[in-house]
This record gives C-alpha cells, structure tokens and sequence, in this order.
C-alpha cells in the first residue's frame, strides 16, 4: 500500500530498470559506456564520482554549486580525488552486481550505475542538467534520498550489493578527508598543503610542540 504518494519499495525495486530502460541516455551510460570504456574514460562515471564527493564533502566546485550546498573552500570533489575513488571502487568492488539489477560491471562503474539508476527512478528529471550523470544532476537534498533508498532497501541485506551500498559514503569520505590532493606518488609525501588537512584543520606535521618538551613543573624524576 502506498501512502503520501511514495512508492513502496517493491515498485521502486521493480520499476527501476524499465525506467532505466526507457529514458534514452541513461542506457547508453549504464551499459554501453560501463561496459565499454574503462571507469576513467566514461563521462557519467567520472560525474558520479565528483557528485558522490561534493554530497560528502561539500565545497567551491562546480557540483557542490549544482546541488545547491557549496563553500567558499575546496572540498570533496578536487583534483585527484576521483580518480583515488575511482580506483578504491574498482577494488572494493570485484564483482558485478548483476543478482538484483542487472548491472553487469564491477568497481566504479558499477557504483555509479547503481547510485544513477536508483537517481533516474526517484527523479526522471535528472536526465537533463549540465552533468552527464543524473546523480550529480540531483539536490543535496535529493541526493540525500537517493542513499536513503539504497540503505533501506530491504531486499539488499545479505547480498553482495549491501557491501558496495555501504561502502559509498564510507570510501568517499574517506578520500574527500585523505592527503591525495597533495600527494606525490613517488616521493611518497604531500607536496603541499591537501584539502583534507584544511577540512579537518589539521595543522600538519611537526617535529614536536613547545609544550610538551622538557618536564611539567621542573621534576625530572620521582623517588620512592
């Protein structure tokens, strides 16, 4: 029984393929392009990601500013970390989720198939915007129910597809929060000052701190 005029769940899960199926665009991104080109190489793949990272971490890029939560200061989505997410994905995510939703591609691509066709059933407008994913097309608010359908989705636990829900928000913050904006893969060391450092306002490494060098109130040793 509906109520409110939201789906239930079973019709949201039923239809989400057909509705998939039936907005041209979309198709080509969920199985030609996934299947195709490496996650790197596809347009909707790369705007998913930086979608996800600006829902997560919200700051002065463009996709921050779509959805309409932005600051003055970078954020999730800046140069390096989609590729690092890309990459993270693809790793924690080996194998298709074709058990429910037929997506039949692994790592990145299969993330953003999954998070693009459960945006494209909850809001068919989403097709259209200045991204090629209709993710990164949605709100803040709207890409905020998008991941409370998939947490909710009862037919998901104890599937492979539950791990890789989980996963999402977990992995993005994580390198939204990460040094890899900064980070110089052969000198193994940040080569400025990464987004993360200035997210968390941490001051950076040091040596030591004043404070805490020589000893409280003069002792030097104890006795008995």
């Amino acid at each position: 029984m509906e109520t409110n005029g939201l789906w239930s769940r079973r019709r949201f899960l039923g239809g989400a393929v057909a509705t998939g199926a039936a907005l041209t665009g979309v198709v080509w991104s969920f199985t030609g392009e996934a299947a195709a080109c490496p996650p790197q190489a596809g347009p909707s793949v790369r705007d998913t990601i930086n979608g996800i990272l600006a829902f997560v971490a919200p700051g002065n890029d463009p996709y921050s500013e779509h959805q309409g939560v932005s600051t003055e200061s970078p954020g999730g989505a800046t140069p390096g970390t989609a590729e690092t997410l890309e990459r993270t994905f693809d790793l924690a995510v080996p194998i298709p989720l074709v058990d429910m939703l037929g997506i039949d591609v692994t790592g990145s691509s299969a993330i953003a198939a999954l998070v693009n066709l459960f945006a494209v059933t909850a809001e068919p407008a989403s097709v259209t915007g200045p991204f090629a994913s209709p993710f990164a097309n949605l709100s803040h608010a709207a890409k905020a129910h998008v991941f409370e359908l998939l947490d909710t989705e009862p037919q998901f636990p104890g599937r492979p597809i539950e791990y890789a829900v989980n996963a999402i928000p977990t992995l993005a913050a994580f390198v939204a929060y990460s040094e890899v904006s900064a980070f110089d893969g052969e000198l193994r060391a940040p080569t400025g000052r990464p987004v993360g450092w200035e997210l968390t306002g941490y001051a950076g490494v040091s040596d030591g701190w004043d404070e805490f060098q020589g000893y409280y109130g003069g002792v030097d040793r104890a006795e008995g």
